[in-house]
């Protein structure tokens, strides 16, 4: 199913970001990002249940009618170091770091797909007439391990606030209070995979 999924969208996605691209010039993200993802599902024959309002479960933004479920994300790729940056939920609601964590294991997708972007690729304000780039990733949540026994608390330097945290071979990931309790994760290519190029011109 993930080759499929992945096959389906390199072909799909580029005629819809061209359109896309055809009216603005900045990225397409968030919810546009999902409409496009989901009609491109639909239309090869992957029935999914997304609509087009703004309501969907924490982490699944649709479910295909075969029952595998996917979260879309947009994120940046690092090509030089081999590494896919993505946010995650706002945890601050839990209590504690072991809730937020069970909160993040138990509401998880079967499948990311990520549509990133690297820097270098794109210019601080974007022309009509520059090539679009994106990497598209589409990988098995499984790949990801966020157990309770990776993380720790870290104090700022300066004593004036703390982090949770967790590094282990092919990820690492972060919370910060004072970012509403944000999940950022760092994932390898190693264990994602090297995503495929899609360029608009």
């Amino acid at each position: 199913m993930l080759n499929t999924i992945k096959d389906t969208l390199i072909v799909g996605l580029l005629d819809k970001l061209a359109v896309h691209h055809s009216v603005y010039r900045l990225p397409c993200t968030s919810e546009y990002l999902e409409e496009l993802v989901a009609d491109t599902l639909n239309q090869n024959g992957m029935t999914n249940d997304w609509k087009p309002d703004r309501s969907h479960s924490v982490s699944i933004d649709m479910t295909l009618e075969s029952g595998q479920s996917i979260s879309v994300k947009s994120g940046r790729y690092d090509p030089v170091k081999g590494t896919l940056v993505i946010s995650g939920s706002r945890l601050g609601k839990h209590e504690t770091l072991e809730k937020m964590l069970e909160s993040v294991v138990s509401t998880h997708a079967d499948y990311y797909v990520c549509l990133a972007k690297a820097d270098q690729d794109w210019s601080d304000i974007p022309s009509k007439i520059e090539v679009k780039t994106y990497h598209l990733f589409v990988f098995e949540a499984s790949n990801l391990d966020y157990g309770f026994e990776h993380w720790s608390r870290k104090e700022s330097k300066h004593g004036k606030g703390y982090k949770y945290v967790m590094d282990i071979p092919g990820m690492s990931a972060t919370i910060r209070p004072t970012m509403s309790h944000q999940l950022w994760t760092t994932i390898s290519c190693d264990i994602i995979g090297i995503p495929s190029k899609l360029e608009i011109v």
